[in-house]
């Protein structure tokens, strides 16, 4: 009798699980209607012409999505409170036909460039949107310099290269920076524990270093806390001066596994760049940051990127830049056979 009761009990569960399974449910959204917006992004940098791009946003209901160029809008810049110019449509580079549209317009300055104390302020106007505008005042540059280098042998034939870049806060007021660093190598393609063989190329490559910023606490905090792993990476290598008011900082840069040999004619030409930024433009780097990371995480919270762009979004931002570089062996020398890298 009770091998009966199992037996007549299976199919009920089964059903259970296929009705579970097999059923779908539809929910109408109820919330509001998100009406497009302006979107602006602009980028004031004292050596640069004024430029501002301009798009338009979309709900994610609105299927299919269309991007085109707005050609129409009305660009104004105002310094001061006082309308400096009207910006003229560029139009974008022709692409291939199977190229996606690019949604983003071009308006650019016929002569005026940013200028240290002064305020910015860039209005865009749509048809069919609401005005939108955000501001921004150009930071004042803070010097930058290499200050020291060195190497220490890592093994396997590799070495660990340490530059020092030294800078002084401004003191009295809260400063926001980003570092960055380019480089132009040369890596001999022979055998090393041969002499150097003329027949054997030197690989000559560019390559984005600001990487090496991560090895110091300001850029990349340590995080021994840190037991599931959950520190967000400075994917812009951006910091504020919170650690280093009105303080002279030496922040060191490590990278390993390469240092010039100048003997087989390898070199590094290196540049670092110490960038001023404004306080807006900080925290639209960090909140996107944090957005590219955690946007297919199903178990994050959504992170909503900053804009201070009224009635629309994006961010109009400032920065001034200052730099020094380094530079390890001689490139080109005559006889030497070189191949360019391109990725």
């Amino acid at each position: 009798m009770k091998m009966k009761r199992i037996i007549s009990l299976i199919p009920a569960a089964l059903l259970i699980v296929f009705a579970t399974v097999s059923c779908e449910t539809t929910i109408d959204y109820k919330g509001p209607e998100t009406e497009p917006k302006v979107v602006i992004y602009a980028l004031l940098h004292p050596d640069s012409l004024i430029s501002v791009s301009v798009s338009e946003s979309h709900s994610v209901f609105r299927v299919p999505y269309q991007p085109r160029q707005i050609t129409n809008a009305v660009v104004k810049i105002y310094r001061d409170d006082t309308l400096l110019e009207t910006l003229t449509y560029q139009a974008a580079e022709p692409e291939p036909d199977y190229y996606p549209p690019n949604p983003y317009s071009r308006y650019v300055s016929s002569a005026y460039r940013p200028e240290y104390g002064h305020d910015y302020r860039i209005e865009v106007e749509v048809p069919g949107l609401r005005k939108a505008y955000g501001e921004a005042r150009l930071p004042a540059p803070v010097t930058v310099e290499v200050a020291d280098t060195s190497s220490m042998d890592i093994g396997y034939g590799y070495r660990e290269l340490t530059v020092k870049l030294k800078f002084r806060d401004p003191a009295g007021e809260e400063n926001f920076y980003r570092i960055t660093a380019s480089s132009l190598a040369g890596i001999y393609y022979g055998d090393k524990f041969e002499p150097y063989n003329p027949e054997n190329a030197v690989g000559v490559q560019e390559a984005d270093i600001s990487y090496g910023a991560l090895s110091d606490p300001l850029i990349a905090p340590r995080q021994e806390d840190d037991f599931f792993d959950m520190s967000m990476p400075n994917m812009y290598y951006i910091f504020l001066d919170e650690l280093i008011p009105g303080k002279e900082y030496t922040m060191r840069l490590t990278y390993n596994g390469f240092y010039p040999d100048t003997d087989y004619f390898e070199f590094l030409f290196a540049w670092f760049r110490l960038s001023t930024i404004t306080r807006d433009l900080y925290l639209y780097l960090q909140s996107y940051s944090a957005h590219l990371q955690t946007r297919d995480n199903f178990l994050a919270e959504p992170v909503p990127v900053y804009t201070n762009v009224t009635n629309g979004l994006g961010v109009v931002g400032a920065v001034s830049t200052t730099s020094d570089s380094l530079t390890i062996g001689e490139y080109p020398v005559d006889g030497v056979l070189y191949e360019r890298w391109d990725y």
